[in-house]
């Protein structure tokens, strides 16, 4: 049994878990890092000091928010963007440059229709705020590290902290566009889209308003 090889595995699986979980929230402390992990601070500041030798996080000192001492905050690197999945950016990237506009068009409306198709039963009988949480499951299946973030008045925002397509959605729009309006079918309310990567943001939200309708 390659008890060593097994460690290192597990190791390697925190560090990927603190990538994911500091890309979707921009930063945090060794507390709240060490809470999402279920282990000790001096646990998670392991890992985080493996990440920093590696150069994929920083860390600084934040002003406590009570008496104590200052907190460490910790945030990625611009290196740490090598470790998100991008798999298609590449085919995306030489698809834009070989197609028509109205080929490409029409290639992310089929993309989101078979999307919509797959996407549609899983949110059958739920209501609306299981619906979000569900699309942005669904979203981080398929690549894009989303959450649910809450907004005043029952709304609801899904919001994407990874685009497997960045560099083809940034060029064209068209992606983005499709999926706003497959997100507003499925959920049968306006959807509106309140932050984009490609104007130098951090993520794309797509502000969700509550209505009393219902889908499936």
């Amino acid at each position: 049994m390659d008890v060593p090889g097994a460690r290192r595995a597990h190791l390697d699986s925190r560090r990927g878990t603190i990538l994911a979980y500091l890309k979707t929230h921009g930063h945090a402390s060794l507390g709240e890092i060490a809470a999402h992990l279920e282990v000790s601070k001096q646990g998670a500041l392991r890992h985080l000091e493996a990440l920093e030798a590696a150069g994929l996080a920083t860390v600084a000192s934040a002003p406590p928010h009570g008496r104590g001492r200052p907190e460490n905050v910790y945030q990625l690197t611009a290196a740490a963007g090598d470790h998100f999945p991008d798999g298609h950016r590449e085919l995306t990237g030489e698809l834009v440059g070989f197609v028509s506009d109205e080929q490409l068009k029409r290639f992310f409306e089929l993309r989101t229709a078979r999307l919509e198709a797959e996407y549609a039963p899983r949110l059958a009988g739920l209501d609306f705020g299981a619906r979000v949480r569900e699309l942005a499951k669904l979203a981080t299946e398929h690549g894009h590290m989303a959450e649910v973030v809450e907004l005043g008045e029952g709304g609801l925002a899904i919001r994407h902290c990874n685009c497997p397509i960045q560099d083809v959605a940034a060029r064209t729009g068209l992606p983005c566009v499709n999926e706003q309006q497959m997100y507003e079918r499925l959920l049968g309310t306006p959807v509106t889209r309140s932050t984009w990567m490609a104007e130098a943001a951090n993520d794309c939200t797509y502000e969700v308003k509550k209505s009393g309708g219902r889908v499936g």
